[in-house]
């Protein structure tokens, strides 16, 4: 293997279309290449799904849910796992996402980036888990975490040595050569970053991503509030609803793999008890079409539902006002 093409985060990309190994030397950066996509989640199936764990004692959060999902994702559909680095596209070889813990609601309270690593084999309980060990991490170590030391250490240099040192980062990450001991321990690599500004009462904004790192996908999710939908009628229905705002590298992949994963997506949030099953299982499930995802219907077996506790799959009688098939005018001309 030459140099400079191995990583310790990532696994090198050589198949696929040859378009998509030009388009970092065309979009070098990954400012230059970001593409926003925004949707409306409807949140009662996952409060239903809270509601029915915590009267088995269990405490999942809707912050679990959307983390188990996006894990899921990246396994079910790798190209989400990807990432640029020196002109070249990586797979990430683990599973992480990133997010921000704050210890309590002042302008004061410590912060800190908290990490979760997960494998395939985890699933919305054991995802918890770990999201819950990295607070009580955060709340027990705060300005001793390796990170937050690290950070604290490069803010009091001068800033010449500074703008030298993250140089000096930046080449060794584009010719991958930065140590594994600082991947792991700068806050700025994995596979996904995720921010609930719902939880202290904030809608979803457009993110930007990092240029330094692996990040290539950041994820805002907004807070509670009513959106009108039209009925099977075509009465007006009010839902509760949350704003999911994606901010992607367009390099990983293509328009049509993004969309039919996000649809993926969805199909968790929906149907959150899927999520008790882990990634690798669903690989199996999938392969036996037990599990199918289609485009616009989730196909469950009765074994499969029988176990998770599903209820029947109803198709949606409803969708969001002014749809694509609202605006266009069928009526034919003359």
């Amino acid at each position: 293997m030459c140099l400079g093409k191995k990583r310790k985060d990532g696994i090198l990309v050589t198949d696929g279309d040859p378009m998509n190994h030009i388009m970092p030397y065309i979009m070098r950066s990954r400012s230059e290449s970001v593409i926003y996509y925004q949707n409306a989640i409807e949140v009662t199936p996952i409060r239903d799904y809270i509601k029915k764990r915590r009267k088995q004692g269990d405490r999942i959060t809707m912050f679990n849910i959307l983390m188990a999902s996006f894990l899921n994702i990246f396994v079910l559909r790798p190209k989400l796992n990807r990432f640029i680095a020196g002109r070249r596209i990586y797979e990430h070889k683990g599973f992480e996402g990133l997010y921000v813990v704050k210890l309590d609601l002042s302008d004061q309270a410590y912060e800190s980036i908290a990490k979760v690593t997960m494998t395939d084999d985890d699933n919305i309980d054991t995802v918890a888990e770990k999201m819950k060990a990295q607070v009580e991490l955060i709340r027990q170590a705060q300005e001793q975490k390796s990170d937050d030391k690290l950070i604290s250490l490069f803010a009091k240099t001068p800033r010449w040595f500074l703008r030298f040192a993250l140089a000096t980062l930046r080449w060794l990450d584009f010719h991958g050569w930065m140590p594994k001991s600082l991947t792991d321990v700068i806050p700025l690599y994995s596979s996904v970053f995720l921010s609930h500004m719902g939880s202290i009462g904030g809608n979803a904004p457009f993110h930007h991503l990092y240029e330094f790192g692996t990040n290539s996908i950041f994820i805002t999710f907004g807070k509670i509030y009513e959106k009108p939908f039209k009925g099977k009628n075509g009465e007006v229905e009010w839902r509760e609803v949350i704003d999911m705002v994606a901010t992607i590298d367009e390099r990983i992949c293509d328009g049509f793999y993004l969309i039919k994963s996000l649809r993926i997506l969805e199909h968790f949030f929906e149907t959150p008890e899927l999520l008790e099953i882990s990634p690798r299982e669903m690989f199996k499930y999938m392969d036996s079409n037990d599990i199918i995802f289609g485009n616009r219907k989730l196909t469950i077996s009765e074994d499969i539902k029988q176990r998770l506790g599903i209820g029947e799959i109803a198709p949606k009688q409803y969708h969001l006002i002014f749809e694509d098939e609202d605006l266009v005018d069928s009526t034919p001309e003359d």
